[in-house]
C-alpha cells in the first residue's frame, strides 16, 4: 500500500489552525523533554510536535519559569500540570562544576531521565531594543545555567535559542556556555538562523546553539518552507466576529485610528512623515512604524507590541486596525490551541506571544536531530 504524505505546508498550516493538541502515534520511542525559561511553551510545543511528526512519544517531564500566568498556559496547554515549575534558576542553580544542591536535586528526580533540553535564556539583556545594558547585561549569565542542567540532567541533545545578537555579548556567555558543555563531552553547533525560510511568515532571526553526543548537527540540513506570508497565516481569520481578548485588536488613539484610515484610504502601506508623531517625523529609519501588513509578504518581527501601529508595521492589511492576539499568535506559529483561557488582561497575553519562540524552529530541529540519529 503507498502511504501519500500531505505537503509540509498543509502539515503546517493544519498544525497552526489546530484547535486540539495533536495527539502521539501510539508506539514508538519515548521523547522526555525539559523546558528552562520555558514561558508559553514555544520550544517544547514545536519539539512536541516534531516528535509526533516521526512517530515518536513526546512529553514534557519538566518546564521551569519565573512567570506564572505564562506557566498556567502551558499546563492547560499541554496537560503537564504537575510538571510545571515556578522558580527563578538563576537562583535555584548553582555554578557549573559546583556539588549538587538538594533544591537542584528535587528537579533531576522531576525530570527523570531527559532525552532532549531546552533552553530560552532571558533576551532583553542581548536585544537590540536594550539601549542600557546591551551585551553586557548580568541575566545574560542565565546561559551558564543552561550548562549546569546539562551537567545535573545529562540529556542527550540541548536546544539554546535567543536573539541574533546574543553573540556579541561582551560577557562571552555562548562561548562560555559552549566550552562548557565541550567539558561534558557535548559537540557544538550554533547558527544565526532566519525562521522565515524554515517556515515562520514573518520576519524573525534567532541564534541556536545545539549541542549533541557523538557528533554535531548538521544545520544545513534543516527542511525550509520560505514562501509562507501573512495570507498563508491568518487570511482564514478576517471574517472571525470577535468578542474576546484573543480575537480583538486593541482600542487606538482616535490620532492612531484617523491615522490608519488614511493608510486604508489612501490604499498604501507607509504613513508619511507629515503624519507621523513629530518625534517619528526625522532622521530615523523606521518606516515600518506606523506601517500596514502586506497579505503576500512575511509580517516583520512579531513584539509584544503588536497591539500599537506606534511599535512596528502592525496594521492588519485589511481592516484598519492593529492585530488580535490570535493573528499574532498565527504568525508566531504559535497553534489555536494554545490554552489562554486564563489570562485576563491584553498586556499579559501580548508579553506571552511577543516573547515566545515561534515552534517552527523546534519542530525542523527536532526533525533533524531524528534523521541525523542524534536524538
Amino acid at each position: 500500500m503507498t502511504v501519500e504524505i500531505a505537503p509540509r505546508t498543509d502539515i503546517d498550516r493544519e498544525y497552526i489552525r489546530s484547535s486540539v493538541l495533536p495527539a502521539c502515534p501510539p508506539g514508538g520511542s519515548s521523547l522526555r523533554i525539559v523546558d528552562l525559561f520555558c514561558g508559553c511553551g514555544g520550544l517544547t510545543l514545536g519539539a512536541m510536535e516534531g516528535a509526533r511528526r516521526l512517530g515518536r512519544q513526546a512529553r514534557l517531564a519538566l518546564a521551569v519559569d519565573t512567570w506564572s500566568p505564562a506557566l498556567e498556559v502551558l499546563s492547560l496547554t499541554t496537560g503537564a500540570c504537575e510538571n510545571v515549575i515556578e522558580a527563578d534558576l538563576g537562583k535555584v542553580l548553582a555554578g557549573v562544576a559546583a556539588p549538587i544542591r538538594d533544591v537542584e536535586r528535587s528537579l533531576v528526580n522531576l525530570a527523570g531521565e531527559t532525552s532532549l533540553l531546552l533552553a530560552g535564556p532571558p533576551c532583553q539583556g542581548h536585544s537590540a531594543l536594550n539601549n542600557h545594558t546591551r551585551h553586557d547585561d548580568p541575566r545574560n549569565d542565565l546561559y551558564l545555567s543552561v550548562a549546569r542542567a546539562a551537567r545535573l540532567l545529562e540529556p542527550t541533545a540541548i536546544i539554546v535559542e535567543n536573539v541574533r545578537g546574543v553573540g556579541r555579548d561582551r560577557r562571552r556567555s555562548v562561548g562560555r556556555c559552549a566550552a562548557a558543555l565541550e567539558e561534558l563531552d557535548y559537540e557544538i553547533a550554533s547558527r544565526t538562523l532566519d525562521l522565515h525560510a524554515l517556515g515562520a511568515p514573518q520576519r524573525r532571526f534567532r541564534h541556536v546553539l545545539v549541542a549533541t553526543r557523538q557528533r554535531a548537527i548538521d544545520l544545513d540540513r534543516l527542511t525550509e518552507a520560505p514562501d509562507r506570508t501573512v495570507r498563508w497565516a491568518i487570511e482564514d481569520l478576517e471574517g472571525i466576529d470577535g468578542n474576546t481578548l484573543w480575537d480583538t485588536a486593541s482600542i487606538p488613539t482616535p490620532e492612531n485610528q484617523r491615522r490608519m484610515d488614511w493608510l486604508f484610504q489612501a490604499g498604501v502601506d507607509d504613513l508619511p512623515n507629515p503624519l507621523r508623531p513629530r518625534c517619528h517625523q526625522s532622521d530615523h529609519s523606521y518606516m515600518s512604524m506606523y506601517g500596514r501588513l502586506a497579505w503576500d509578504r512575511p509580517a516583520q518581527t512579531i513584539t509584544s507590541g503588536f497591539g500599537s501601529m506606534g511599535q512596528g508595521r502592525f496594521v492588519h492589511p485589511g481592516s484598519p486596525r492593529t492585530l488580535t492576539p490570535h493573528e499574532a499568535a498565527r504568525l508566531q506559529f504559535l497553534p489555536d490551541f494554545l490554552d489562554v483561557s486564563t489570562v485576563e488582561h491584553r498586556t499579559q497575553l501580548a508579553t506571552m506571544i511577543g516573547n515566545a519562540a515561534p515552534p517552527i524552529l523546534t519542530i525542523r530541529l527536532v526533525e533533524a536531530l531524528s534523521e541525523q540519529d542524534l536524538i
